[in-house]
């Protein structure tokens, strides 16, 4: 009988341990509600692929996601090196829940951080984790990692390291906007949500820019008031 779960070998780009990782089947995964910055509700919590994007490395405590590109310099190898010097051997490879889950994504952006794992990954992963507090209804851990997110995507947008990964001009002003609105820093909102909604490729992506639009009628609206 073909279960919601299977296990993934994993091979450790810092140590090269091999170790195996639970991972999420996708014909399993029924999305409930979509929010405004792409978090995913799911019905069931338990089958989500959240929990499980972050690979841990039972051996060395190094974490990385799909997204992280395997090159470690002699500079980074050591900094890692310093950093996990007082790991000890765990076990994230078995079924997760909120918390572990947390550590996972915790272990993971310290260690993209580690490598200088380009802006966008490392936003990515802010992101996610605030999106796991939010699902424990921890509004301050939450702003703190949407928070992070938001200065990570600044960077990447700045320095261009999106180009050649999935992330667009729109969608990443889309995120800067949204995310600005969410923690508070409304003008800066509706400056991103206006690039967008003014951008030259706008017809090609014409539901982040309606959802630009959307929120930025939101803002308006709630400034009338």
């Amino acid at each position: 009988m073909v279960t919601p779960f299977y296990e993934k070998e994993e091979t450790c780009l810092y140590c090269q341990h091999r170790f195996v990782t639970t991972k999420v089947r996708s014909r399993f995964v029924r999305i409930e509600k979509v929010h405004s910055d792409f978090f995913q509700e799911y019905k069931d919590p338990e089958i989500n692929p959240y929990l499980y994007e972050v690979a841990v490395c039972p051996k060395c405590g190094f974490a990385f996601s799909d997204q992280f590109e395997a090159k470690l310099t002699p500079n980074i190898r050591e900094r890692i090196a310093q950093a996990l010097k007082g790991w000890k051997e765990q076990d994230f490879g078995g079924r997760r829940d909120l918390d572990i889950a947390i550590r996972a994504y915790k272990l993971g952006i310290l260690s993209a951080t580690l490598k200088k794992e380009k802006h966008v990954v490392i936003a990515g992963l802010c992101l996610r984790l605030a999106w796991l507090f939010r699902m424990k209804n921890d509004e301050q851990e939450e702003k703190r990692f949407l928070s992070e997110a938001l200065n990570q995507y600044k960077k990447s947008y700045e320095r261009a390291d999106y180009i050649a990964t999935p992330m667009t001009d729109i969608r990443i002003l889309y995120m800067i906007g949204e995310l600005s609105r969410r923690v508070g820093n409304i003008d800066e909102a509706i400056r991103y949500f206006s690039l967008v909604i003014q951008h030259k490729d706008k017809e090609s992506e014409q539901k982040i820019v309606e959802m630009a639009r959307e929120q930025w009628y939101l803002i308006r609206n709630s400034e009338a008031l």
